[in-house]
């Protein structure tokens, strides 16, 4: 859905769009269309749609320069992005820091933005998340994917993901 004046979006930058709930107790990751990426209300709709007994997730990655995560809680969103920076250029980070009540233009400046506390009661608190996206930064050679693979570990579903985000590749460390 492109709108005057603006570029079409471009599916290839997209490195995973993922929901990840759980289902008879356990974690499960299942890919998103590449078009929700474009959008934060479309992406949003496309995570709502996911049924759960428990914590429902939207992951999406980007450019392999930074991730948005979505938590549903009730009626309520939870927003994070690893990478304010990234609102120059793309159009799904601006809506991001517009949902947050943040004005891109005013959020000079890189790191994160959003709930750091968003995964803190599924075991990633706010400090592993800041450091991560901190990592990101500093080390380039560091894949996006990997790092989320990471964190996914830390709350328990780093083979999901995985499989999910990057079939066929197998982890390394533990994720």
């Amino acid at each position: 859905m492109t709108q005057a004046g603006q570029a079409s979006f471009d599916e290839a930058l997209v490195d995973f769009a993922v929901t990840v709930f759980q289902e008879d107790g356990r974690w499960a990751v299942v890919p998103l269309p590449l078009h929700v990426a474009a959008d934060l209300d479309l992406f949003t709709a496309a995570v709502r749609q996911q049924l759960s007994e428990g914590p429902i997730l939207g992951l999406l990655g980007l450019g392999d320069e930074y991730f948005i995560a979505l938590r549903l809680v009730g009626g309520r969103e939870l927003l994070f992005i690893s990478e304010r920076s990234a609102a120059e250029e793309d159009a799904v980070a601006r809506q991001v820091l517009e949902r947050l009540g943040l004005e891109p233009e005013a959020s000079s400046g890189s790191g994160p933005a959003g709930d750091e506390e968003i995964f803190a009661d599924l075991g990633l608190d706010s400090f592993e998340l800041r450091l991560a996206c901190e990592q990101l930064l500093d080390e380039r050679a560091l894949r996006l994917t990997d790092l989320v693979a990471h964190l996914a570990g830390r709350i328990g579903f780093a083979r999901q993901f995985t499989d999910c985000a990057r079939p066929g590749y197998d982890t390394v460390d533990g994720y």
